[in-house]
């Protein structure tokens, strides 16, 4: 069975990350501001809160966290029982669990709060369930597409993709200036030319897409949650059942 290439991988991963984007928009315009994989900033507001003993918002903040960690949990260990039972279609067994879990956030929010984004708010306890269901699915989502080739990418980590990002280009940049040094005029255009070859090159590339993709992901949750409310939802798991068929037909990480 033919495997997914490293391109064709790497535009799976830019369309998930837009999906994630989305996601998380979804959660901060319609749960009280909260993030839905934003661990690092709800870490921190949560510690600020629980201080201030502001306890609705520390609800709010904290919430998320011990879901995305489930579902990093889930989808790993989804992941390892696959491997270790030599599956060909390791990803599309994590990829079901995030889409469960996006499709019952998106039919409880819609049956509850109907496609508009003039609602009602969320008691403390539909709160929880709701933030729930969208982190654990970007818990499981950050689990489940991690390697293109030797490159370690994250569809859910902006700080993981910018720090790796910082890397590699400063590898580029190094290496740009070690072709072209002493003569640089006469050098430049050759070594621009042989830079689609670099690895660490390819690597800005893909890093600074999965940037974007999540940037305009959340601008366009934005926009569309203002004319249709939850129901934006149905975009991102839209690519996630894209992303189990595509694995199903030709496998993202089979095991040998």
């Amino acid at each position: 069975m033919t495997v997914l290439s490293k391109t064709e991988k790497a535009a799976l991963s830019v369309a998930l990350s837009w999906g994630a984007g989305l996601i998380d928009i979804v959660g901060y315009q319609f749960l009280y501001h909260a993030f839905a994989a934003h661990m690092t900033g709800n870490t921190v507001s949560s510690v600020l809160h629980a201080y201030q003993r502001n306890w609705p918002e520390l609800l709010h903040r904290c919430a998320p966290v011990p879901a995305f960690f489930a579902g990093l949990l889930a989808g790993e260990i989804t992941l390892e029982r696959a491997k270790r039972g030599k599956g060909k279609h390791v990803a599309a067994q994590a990829f079901v669990i995030e889409a469960i879990l996006l499709a019952v956030f998106l039919i409880v929010g819609w049956a509850c709060y109907g496609a508009t984004p003039h609602f009602r708010k969320a008691s403390s306890g539909m709160f929880v369930f709701l933030i729930s269901l969208i982190s654990a699915a970007m818990g499981v989502q950050s689990a489940s597409l991690r390697k293109i080739g030797a490159l370690t990418i994250f569809t859910t980590f902006i700080t993981g993709t910018l720090t790796k990002l910082a890397d590699d280009l400063t590898a580029y940049l190094f290496w740009l200036r070690d072709r072209t040094r002493g003569r640089l005029r006469s050098r430049l255009a050759k070594a621009l030319r042989l830079s689609p070859r670099q690895e660490s090159f390819q690597a800005v590339i893909l890093l600074s897409s999965l940037y974007l993709a999540y940037a305009t992901g959340a601008l366009a949750g934005a926009m569309a949650f203002d004319r249709w409310g939850v129901a934006i939802a149905a975009a991102p798991l839209g690519l996630v059942i894209i992303a189990i068929v595509v694995d199903l037909v030709r496998p993202i990480s089979p095991v040998p």
